[in-house]
C-alpha cells in the first residue's frame, strides 16, 4: 500500500513539472502631455499626449470629458495609441471647470485613469455675432432679409419675434417671410446665437391691408453732365431705373450748359422736375434735380443756395409734396466729404424742431473716413431707414454714404427702404437708394 502511494506521488509531481505558468500581464501607461493642469483654454482643443505597455503593444486611447458637476464618465477613443490626439471643439460648451481624463487598454486590462483640470472661458476668443435685417411689406405680408454677420464665421441660430404673439416655423428660418394678421405698427426683434454668444436687432415695422405706397429715390449719377447724356444707351439706363419711383432726386449735376438735365427730362414723359441753382464753393459746381410723377402734387420749395452758401458746399434744395392724404417735405443734400459733420449740424440747425413730415435724402458721405456711423450726434432723435449695414457704393468698400433720414412724424407712413445695386462703374460709383411709404395716412 506504501508503494502505491509513492507512486501516485511521484506521477502527481511530473505532472506539474510538464506545466507551463503563464506570466502575469503588466498593465499600460498613458501620459497627457496638453493640456495642462489649471490651463485656461477656448476655442477649439487638441488634447495629445503618449501612451506605453511594457510588455506588448497598446490596443486603443479613451478619453473622457466631465463637467465639475457630472457625475458620469462618458469613454470615446482617441486618435493613436504610442503618440495620441483628442479633438475637442467647445464651441458648444459652457464655461467652467472641465475635468479631461484618459486611459489605455492593451487588449487585457485598462491603464491607471491620468486627468487634468482646465477652465474653459470661449469669452476670449470668440466674438459675438450681430444680428442685422431688412425687411419689404406687401400689404400685410412682408419678407425678411438677414443681415447679419459673425466675424469669426460661426454658424448663426435664428430666432424671429415678429411683434404678433406668431409661434411657427418661420420663426427660426434665415429668410422668412411672414403675414400679419390685422394693419397695424408691429416691433420685428431678430436674436442670432453663434453658439457662445448672441445679439438681438428690433425694428419697427407697419403694415396695411389697404396700402397707397408712395416711392422716394435718391441717385448720386457721379459727375453727369454732356458726355454722359449724349450716350444714348446710358441715358435710357439712367431713365429705366429712375421711373420705378414716383419721386427720383438726382445729384451730382455738373454741366454749364444745362442741356443734359434736359435730355435726361425728355426720356421721363410722365414726370415733372425742378433744378437747383448750381453751387459750389470752387469751380466744380453740382446742381440737383427732383423728377415727380402725377400722383406726388408739388406745393412749394426753396433753393438755399444763396443763403446758406456759407455753411454748405452744396446747400440743400427744400422741396414740398402732396401724396394721397401724405404731405412731407424732402431736403435733399450731398454734403462735402471733409466737412460731414459740420454740415450736418448746419442742416439740423436749418430744419430746427419741425412739427411736419420730413426726410432727408441724398449723399451725404456719412460713413468712411468721413464720418463714425456708429456715433452719430446728428439727428439723433431720427430714423436713419439706409442703415449701417447697408452698403451703398459700387467699390469693393462697403460704406454707407448715401442716406434717408426720417423724423419721428414720417416714421408713421414709412414701410420700408433698400438700396438698387444693378449698377456698374461704367454707370456711377453710387447705387441708387430707396424709401417706401404709405401715403395713405395723413
Amino acid at each position: 500500500m506504501k508503494r502505491e502511494v509513492g507512486i501516485a506521488a511521484i506521477l502527481i509531481i511530473a505532472s506539474f513539472s510538464g506545466c507551463i505558468v503563464e506570466n502575469e500581464n503588466e498593465i499600460p501607461g498613458i501620459l497627457i502631455a496638453y493640456p495642462h493642469e489649471g490651463d485656461i483654454i477656448s476655442g477649439i482643443l487638441n488634447i495629445s499626449g503618449s501612451a506605453y505597455d511594457r510588455d506588448g503593444d497598446v490596443e486603443r486611447i479613451e478619453v473622457s470629458i466631465t463637467q465639475s458637476n457630472e457625475e458620469y464618465m462618458i469613454w470615446k477613443q482617441a486618435n493613436g495609441t504610442s503618440e495620441w490626439y483628442y479633438i475637442w471643439n467647445t464651441s458648444h460648451e459652457d464655461n467652467g471647470i472641465y475635468g479631461i481624463s484618459v486611459r489605455s487598454f492593451d487588449g487585457k486590462d485598462y491603464s491607471i485613469i491620468f486627468s487634468v483640470n482646465v477652465t474653459l472661458n470661449n469669452t476670449m476668443s470668440n466674438h459675438p455675432p450681430v444680428a442685422g435685417f431688412t425687411y419689404t411689406a406687401d400689404g400685410l405680408t412682408v419678407s425678411f432679409t438677414d443681415m447679419s454677420s459673425d466675424i469669426d464665421g460661426d454658424s448663426l441660430e435664428y430666432f424671429w419675434d415678429f411683434g404678433d404673439q406668431s409661434d411657427g416655423q418661420d420663426t427660426t428660418m434665415q429668410n422668412p417671410v411672414h403675414t400679419y394678421p390685422t394693419s397695424g405698427t408691429y416691433t420685428v426683434t431678430l436674436t442670432v446665437d453663434d453658439g457662445r454668444a448672441t445679439d438681438e436687432k428690433s425694428t419697427n415695422i407697419t403694415v396695411s391691408a389697404t396700402l397707397s405706397k408712395f416711392t422716394i429715390a435718391s441717385w448720386n449719377l457721379q459727375i453727369f453732365g454732356v458726355t454722359k447724356a449724349s450716350n444714348e444707351t446710358l441715358l435710357n439706363y439712367y431713365a429705366d431705373k429712375l421711373d420705378d419711383y414716383d419721386i427720383s432726386i438726382v445729384q451730382e449735376i455738373r454741366d454749364k450748359s444745362g442741356t443734359a438735365i434736359q435730355e435726361l427730362a425728355a426720356k421721363l414723359p410722365a414726370y415733372h422736375y425742378i433744378i437747383s441753382d448750381r453751387a459750389g464753393t470752387t469751380s466744380s459746381k453740382e446742381q440737383y434735380a427732383v423728377f415727380y410723377n402725377a400722383r406726388a402734387t408739388l406745393i412749394s420749395y426753396h433753393d438755399w443756395t444763396t443763403e446758406k452758401q456759407s455753411e454748405f458746399e452744396r446747400p440743400p434744395l427744400q422741396v414740398k409734396f402732396t401724396a394721397d392724404k401724405w404731405t412731407f417735405t424732402i431736403y435733399t443734400i450731398h454734403t462735402k466729404p471733409d466737412d460731414v459733420t459740420n454740415e450736418l449740424i448746419n442742416l439740423e440747425n436749418l430744419i430746427g424742431a419741425s412739427q411736419s413730415d420730413v426726410l432727408i435724402i441724398g449723399d451725404l458721405n456719412a460713413d468712411g473716413s468721413y464720418y463714425d456711423e456708429n456715433n452719430a450726434a446728428q439727428f439723433s432723435n431720427w430714423e436713419w431707414v439706409i442703415t449701417n449695414d447697408m452698403d451703398t457704393t459700387v467699390a469693393a468698400s462697403n460704406n454707407t454714404y448715401d442716406r434717408i433720414i426720417i423724423n419721428t412724424n414720417a416714421e408713421n407712413n414709412f414701410l420700408n427702404a433698400g438700396t438698387m445695386k444693378d449698377v456698374t462703374k461704367k454707370e456711377s460709383d453710387h447705387y441708387l437708394i430707396y424709401g417706401v411709404f404709405d401715403a395713405g395716412k395723413a
